[in-house]
């Protein structure tokens, strides 16, 4: 899937903004240095993106950029940005908080739509933008998982650790949290300590895809299709038979034979969400 822009439109932007050198992408810090504050774009779609970017409150001309694949431009956090990118046949433009990482993904009708991502780091994948699961999605989660006593459940992008808190709170079992961004992380240790069961949780702050998962007996996951699918090897490698995998709203599309069931339910505000259960 390749979309092109008019070469006209192209040619005059990236005119423009050949004269414009306030933006500049950023280099690495050197080892053992703290790297300064940035505002980071990360590429996970299948696609080469263009885009223009620019200063929010300047009348400077836009910069033309294009972000290869799986690569990261990354912006000095000197204030919020102001980017313009074709998504769906469409023009779209999105404001960009400063100092905020933020990837270009595809949407549920797979159009290049940018959303704040997790991270802006070189060295670990970004599984998906933080959203929160509903409290009726997270129940029903657990409930379809059979989640008891006995159970260990693993969250692979935990967030403020809803999940794992409510399999401890609700059915007593024993929780791991893993996310890679250490704010959510600590929102999760504090929400733990508030609901009484931090001695059944941890919370990793890690890659998650360099996670040990061999201990879960459930495994909850809120990703994309596409992180999904990245996972799926090391669930064949790690987990133990009779293991559960429950997913919200996307399905691992490679794991179709192990699927138990799914079922679609409403959150508070009338907004549909399927989840899918898998059994290893």
């Amino acid at each position: 899937m390749k979309r092109k822009l008019e070469i006209g439109v192209l040619v005059a932007v990236v005119l423009a903004g050949a004269a414009l050198l306030i933006l500049t992408k950023g280099s690495p810090a050197p080892a053992g240095a703290s790297a300064p504050p940035e505002t980071t774009i990360r590429n996970v779609t299948r696609e080469v993106v263009q885009y223009w970017i620019k200063p929010y409150d300047s009348t400077a001309p836009p910069v033309y950029k294009e972000l290869p694949l799986n690569a990261i431009h990354r912006y000095p956090a000197e204030g919020n940005l102001l980017v313009t990118f074709v998504g769906g046949g469409k023009t779209v433009e999105n404001t960009l908080s400063s100092g905020l990482p933020y990837s270009f993904r595809y949407d549920e009708n797979d159009e290049v739509r940018i959303y704040q991502g997790a991270h802006g780091r070189e060295d670990a994948v970004d599984l998906a933008p933080f959203v929160g699961s509903p409290m009726p999605v997270v129940e029903k989660m657990l409930e379809m998982a059979g989640v008891g006593s006995d159970d260990v459940v693993y969250d692979i992008g935990c967030g403020d650790g809803r999940i794992v808190i409510t399999a401890v709170k609700t059915y007593g079992a024993r929780g791991v949290g893993i996310d890679i961004d250490p704010v959510r992380i600590a929102e999760a240790r504090a929400a733990a300590k508030e609901a009484g069961v931090e001695s059944r949780v941890r919370f990793i702050c890690e890659d998650a895809t360099k996670t040990n998962i061999s201990a879960a007996t459930v495994v909850a996951i809120y990703l994309l299709p596409e992180s999904n699918e990245l996972l799926r090897p090391m669930f064949d490698a790690q987990l133990k038979p009779g293991a559960r995998v429950v997913c919200h709203n996307y399905d691992i599309e490679s794991w179709k034979a192990k699927e138990v069931e799914s079922v679609t339910i409403q959150d508070e505000l009338g907004t549909d969400h399927t989840i899918f259960l898998y059994r290893r």
